[in-house]
């Protein structure tokens, strides 16, 4: 015990020796640590932004009546318009929700979800512009969901409706459609799209809202329980899209329904935003690999400056591993400490700017700030690695004291 004592004092001494040096050396920890959290925990609320991103891009296919195709091309909007990745456009031509059954026979498909396009109603009250009603399966939607600006609580309930940003009211309030009461149950975050001044309600509660619309207006297209807008379906992730909609199509007439697929343009940015985290995995590696030669430096000019120190004690009968233990030991405590305070640093500061909200608006993306567990994870792989770079490039420095003549060290300039 007194032994280990001896060695312990030994390396408190050898901190205290010079402090301005010990100090940029843990300044240099510390800046390294805190490359590698930022880069983590960026990486982390990008990859929440990224998962977030790529569920919105939506249906890869609508199945919708075959007038439909006509009906898009007429407005100018092309049959692969990106609006129809989210919802159906606005039309009065409806399929029987029959053709599910055979949809769901297809392989490679991981979801599905029918859409009735309702009614479009100017309610000034709402929204300055016409609000576009339809009917969801709150069940399988896999489209209107991830807009959500924050998840349900609960699945969707009767008299219960998610609305775009663009309508006025808040969670919880009600407003009125056609003399009918709903509660909003949540609201969408923006898509800069019609989608923003639009409700969404489950499937019963549209054809209700349907049938009360018929007895309203005279020129109302009616709406028959059982039918539906447009199916939206969404490939497995091994699937081939262009394939899926060819054997969707394959039991039916070109005259009855027609296969839309999404606008091509949005592959490469799912690819793009999908590789995000990778990028930043590089960087930190970038990171530590750069790091390694500076910290082997500055544990080089250490061990130097120390010689006599070391030589001194190689002559009381310090042996090889002692010296050698010595310098990985205060190079290990210089390692913690920076890290530690790089770590810290970064804490203070991301919490501070989450608390002004400024990081969103710095980094121009909804940035999804990671949970408690997943920063503790980040937190101590950043103070493990940097451990590990001061192990690493203080072990030749370390060799180097051990192997050294006492009489050689004793006699050095230094």
């Amino acid at each position: 015990m007194s032994r280990k004592m001896h060695v312990i004092t030994l390396i408190i001494a050898g901190l205290k020796n010079r402090p301005g040096r010990n100090l940029a050396t843990i300044f240099c920890f510390a800046f390294i640590a805190a490359n590698i959290f930022s880069a983590q925990y960026f990486m982390a609320g990008a990859a929440g932004n990224a998962e977030k991103g790529i569920s919105r891009m939506g249906a890869d296919s609508i199945v919708v009546p075959a007038q439909y195709e006509v009906f898009i091309k007429g407005n100018q909007m092309g049959p692969a318009t990106a609006n129809g990745i989210i919802r159906v456009e606005p039309s009065n031509f409806r399929v029987s929700n029959d053709i599910m059954d055979k949809i769901r026979k297809v392989p490679g498909i991981s979801d599905m979800s029918p859409q009735l396009f309702v009614v479009t109603q100017a309610i000034p009250e709402l929204s300055l512009s016409p609000v576009n009603i339809y009917g969801i399966d709150p069940e399988t939607d896999f489209t209107i969901r991830p807009w959500l600006h924050r998840p349900l609580e609960k699945t969707l309930g009767p008299n219960e409706v998610i609305v775009g940003s663009d309508i006025a009211g808040e969670p919880s309030s009600q407003i009125s459609v056609s003399c009918q009461l709903y509660t909003i149950a949540g609201k969408l975050d923006p898509t800069q799209s019609p989608v923003d001044h639009s409700i969404f309600l489950r499937m019963d509660d549209a054809y209700a809202l349907a049938a009360a619309e018929a007895s309203l207006s005279p020129s109302f297209s009616p709406i028959g329980k059982g039918v539906v807008s447009a199916v939206l379906v969404k490939a497995g992730p091994e699937a081939d899209p262009d394939m899926i909609s060819a054997r969707i199509q394959q039991p039916f007439p070109s005259s009855y329904i027609r296969v839309i697929g999404r606008n091509f343009a949005l592959e490469p940015v799912s690819q793009e935003v999908s590789g995000l985290p990778n990028l930043l995995n590089m960087i930190s590696g970038v990171v530590v690999l750069a790091s390694l030669p500076l910290i082997a430096l500055i544990a080089a000019m250490v061990a130097h400056e120390r010689q006599r120190e070391i030589g001194l004690l190689r002559a009381m009968g310090a042996k090889r591993k002692t010296i050698f233990s010595l310098v990985m030991a205060e190079s290990l405590v210089l390692a913690a400490i920076g890290g530690i305070a790089g770590i810290g640093a970064c804490l203070f500061t991301f919490s501070l700017l989450n608390t002004q909200a400024l990081l969103n608006g710095a980094l121009q993306i909804t940035f999804v700030t990671p949970q408690l567990a997943r920063i503790s994870q980040m937190a101590s792989l950043a103070l493990l690695v940097v451990i590990a770079i001061g192990s690493i490039s203080s072990l030749w420095p370390a060799y180097q004291s051990s192997r050294m003549s006492p009489y050689d060290a004793i006699r050095s300039d230094r």
